[in-house]
């Protein structure tokens, strides 16, 4: 019976440890070498500790049980702690692979993330690198270009809504006579008479208003120069207007050249008439021939009296007209070979050429019969008026050609003075 119990003992132990090699062989399918080998080491222990038990312990400390029945329950009982070792380590490996599978899969995310992150620091480190290099060409074209501004030899300012000074470059400093950073805070009021200020700001809100540059001719009271005005918007990020530059050239030279052209012209652009220097040129010639023959020479003097009224009421463009048919009624009511001119803003001179008084009185007659009927043709624009002055050259008494025109513009302003008295 012993036998038997022992037997069972036995048998069931190995059954136990032949299920403990196959769970030991399952587990090996999914841990890791080194694990496996951990646990090879502990089962190995278990074994040794059961031969111990066996051939050691049981032989030299006898117990009150027979030897098959001691061996076939250190067999069962070794069995059973084997295969509790192997099914918790088995249990522990699992859990230790599944971790490790875990550790694995969130390393592998961190090497995913770790490696997106190298390519955002690298786009970073570039688009810095591409950012520091677009400031310092920046810089560098700022300091190009406020080089250039304050090293011209035009006036360059900046005017917000309000006609503040926002920027005023060396040259136009220099004009004012302020320092750098005087200008700050302050308007173009503050260094301006009213009368030029109002004329600026006009000009200005034009700009604001149009939203394109405009160019205007200017004459400084500070300097009394002429200048040609650039104004040109600046435009805000959102596409509005915030400012707007001034570009202040200096043309009092090319004006001069211009009227030193004009000077030497003999023609009046406007009417085709000749000019002052052309009446003086000509007439010149005339008297000295006059002197020479003892004749006389007659000049007429004539100014029109409405022309500022016709520029006020009709505007610029139907005064230059006016002169015009006033320079066309002359050239009618008088002969080719008389010297006709234009010698001023709205005065006209006449010299003819051999007429005698009765014929200098016809035809001052004639002009006004010409007048009459300009004025017949000229509807609403404005009545023209002419105030007449007659002179002579007397050889016996020598004058000027400017002496002339003296003498004419007296006698002019005696015909004006009646024709006032005779209106009131």
């Amino acid at each position: 019976m012993i036998r038997i119990i022992s037997a069972g003992k036995i048998f069931i132990g190995a059954a136990i440890m032949l299920l403990s090699i196959v769970t030991a062989l399952e587990i090996r399918k999914n841990a890791s070498s080194f694990l496996y080998s951990r646990w090879v080491a502990l089962s190995w222990f278990s074994v040794l500790f059961f031969l111990i038990c066996v051939c050691v312990i049981v032989p030299l400390f006898p117990l009150p049980f027979s030897p098959e029945i001691l061996t076939g329950s250190i067999l069962l009982t070794g069995a059973a702690f084997v295969y509790f070792v192997v099914r918790t380590a088995g249990k522990t490996l699992s859990d230790i692979v599944e971790k490790e599978k875990e550790i694995v899969t969130v390393t592998e995310k961190m090497a995913v993330a770790n490696a997106e992150l190298r390519e955002i620091n690298e786009s970073l480190e570039m688009e810095i690198a591409e950012h520091r290099l677009a400031e310092a060409a920046l810089m560098k074209s700022e300091e190009k270009y406020r080089s250039l501004v304050e090293s011209t030899d035009d006036s360059i300012y900046v005017i917000d809504r309000e006609y503040r000074y926002l920027f005023i470059n060396k040259k136009h400093r220099a004009r004012m006579g302020i320092d750098d950073g005087d200008y700050v805070g302050k308007s173009y009021g503050d260094f301006h008479s009213p009368e030029i200020t109002k004329e600026f700001r006009k000009i200005v809100e034009e700009v604001f208003a149009v939203g394109r540059s405009l160019r205007v001719d200017h004459l400084s009271e500070r300097d009394w120069e002429h200048y040609l005005l650039t104004l040109s918007p600046v435009r805000s990020s959102d596409g509005g207007i915030s400012a707007v530059t001034v570009v202040s050239k200096s043309v009092t030279e090319m004006k001069r050249m211009e009227q030193e052209l004009r000077e030497l012209s003999l023609t009046d652009e406007l009417t085709g008439l000749y000019n002052r220097r052309g009446f003086f040129t000509l007439a010149e010639q005339h008297t000295r021939m006059a002197n020479r023959n003892k004749n006389r020479v007659y000049v007429l003097y004539a100014d029109m009296d409405n022309l500022k009224m016709i520029n006020d009421t009709y505007g610029h463009h139907e005064g230059d007209a006016a002169l015009i048919v006033t320079a066309n009624i002359l050239k009618n009511s008088f002969r080719d070979s008389d010297i006709i001119a234009r010698i001023g803003g709205d005065e006209f001179v006449v010299m003819p050429i051999g007429m005698t008084e009765s014929e200098a009185k016809i035809t001052v007659g004639r002009l006004f019969n010409c007048l009459e009927a300009a004025n017949r043709d000229r509807n609403d624009n404005g009545r023209l008026s002419l105030s007449v002055g007659v002179t002579h050259y007397d050889p016996q008494h020598p004058s000027t050609v400017a002496e002339l025109l003296v003498q004419g513009d007296k006698a002019m302003y005696e015909n004006k003075k009646d024709k006032k008295s005779q209106q009131q």
